[in-house]
């Protein structure tokens, strides 16, 4: 019953993205569970440049995945036929970050290497090696340790482990106890640097089978980038900025048999009760619609969740001009008829000033009633979106919204 819940939500959600105008632009992506679920979550993202998660699909497919979840193929950088060089210990004291690293041994970055140090939540400790243009993606690192909780070890361990500083890390002679895992992008390498396990040091010209053994396996731990491939496919994946809108993932019976919450069944015998997720971030939603529909002047809102739908605006000095008589009396038609309006009552402003202002509040439709409009057709009714200007009868307008 759960599952088909889950899968009757899920076009429940994307009806509701469709009525607000969010529905072409807003894809179903796998993402992150956390701590609530091992299974993917599935996150609604609008495609939006200034969105705050990459998304990665694969090229052909509906399949996508934000960067936090993406396994991810390294473009290879391989130099395997370069003739092997001496290892040497470099001196490298106060060197930060790979770029001046890769700078100051004059090596391309590709060829550097990261060891990060992390203990698991029984004290293991694990070093994660990776490509030194790549960091490391805990999650993923987590997946592979098989444990439920991850950290950096603390500057004690890393010496204790080591014999070095942090930051000086590396990958040969760590001890037995301490699980190596290697990202894939280290492979298919030659002459690659690494942190030496002394203070101040790094290893240049290391090489699998002469200094450091071939790893067995190599293991996806690493933070997905714009032209990295799909492993399942090997092509290169799309990526584009989104916006999350929504959220439902599944919990099963996390919380119910933390708390004891069950049901009796027709047989009389109780159950577990399974539960999911389901979120939809209303003020996130309107941020974004502020983002995706807008122009120079200000939003241009959706008509089904603009503020009003009619924004009426007299030019007149008194209230007692034939204009404000007439845009009031279109106001209180409106409202008669369930229309949603905002009267512009601030005769005191200019004229540009308000104009400005309902370009800025962004109402689907504004209307102007003027001495020239009234002596025309009586109403200049503007298309926020489109720009499009019409001269209606009050009568006619109002059909409409018959």
């Amino acid at each position: 019953m759960l599952d088909f819940f889950f899968h009757k939500a899920i076009p429940a959600y994307q009806a509701f993205f469709g009525r607000i105008g969010l529905g072409e632009i807003t894809d179903i992506v796998l993402a992150s569970g956390g701590d609530f679920s091992k299974e993917y979550s599935r996150e609604f993202q609008t495609r939006c440049p200034t969105g705050e998660d990459h998304i990665f699909q694969v090229p052909g497919t509906d399949i996508r995945y934000n960067r936090e979840v993406a396994p991810s193929k390294a473009k290879r950088w391989e130099n395997a036929s370069e003739k092997e060089l001496p290892r040497q210990d470099v001196s490298g004291k106060g060197i930060i970050g790979v770029d001046e690293l890769a700078k100051y041994l004059k090596i391309e970055v590709e060829r550097t290497t990261k060891t990060l140090l992390f203990e698991t939540e029984n004290g293991q400790v694990a070093a994660a090696v990776i490509r030194g243009d790549y960091d490391v993606n805990e999650a993923k690192l987590r997946a592979v340790l098989g444990c439920k909780a991850l950290a950096l070890a603390p500057a004690a361990v890393v010496k204790e482990v080591t014999g070095a500083e942090v930051g000086y890390a590396g990958p040969i002679g760590l001890p037995e106890n301490v699980r190596v895992v290697w990202d894939e992008s280290t492979a298919g390498r030659r002459n690659f640097e690494c942190g030496a396990n002394k203070t101040g040091e790094h290893s240049a010209n290391v090489n699998f089978g002469r200094d450091i053994p071939e790893p067995k396996e190599f293991f996806d731990i690493k933070v997905a980038r714009e032209g990295d491939a799909d492993p399942k496919t090997e092509k290169e994946y799309a990526v584009y900025r989104g916006s999350e809108v929504g959220n439902v993932f599944t919990l099963y019976t996390k919380f119910s048999d933390s708390f004891g919450f069950k049901f009796m069944d027709k047989d009389g015998k109780e159950k577990p009760v399974y539960m999911g997720c389901y979120g939809i971030g209303t003020t996130r939603v309107l941020g974004v619609l502020a983002e995706v529909f807008h122009d120079e002047h200000g939003v241009l809102w959706p008509e089904n969740v603009a503020p009003a739908r009619v924004h009426i605006i007299p030019l007149a000095k008194k209230e007692s001009d034939a204009p404000y008589k007439e845009a009031l009396s279109l106001y209180k038609k409106l409202q008669k008829q369930g229309v949603d309006c905002l009267f512009e009552d601030r005769i005191n402003r200019s004229v540009g000033s308000r104009m400005a202002d309902a370009d800025l509040i962004g109402v689907p439709t504004r209307v102007v009633v003027s001495e020239k409009t009234l002596a025309d057709k009586g109403l200049e009714v503007k298309d926020r979106r489109t720009g499009e200007i019409q001269m209606l009868s009050v009568a006619a307008f109002l059909k409409r919204f018959a």
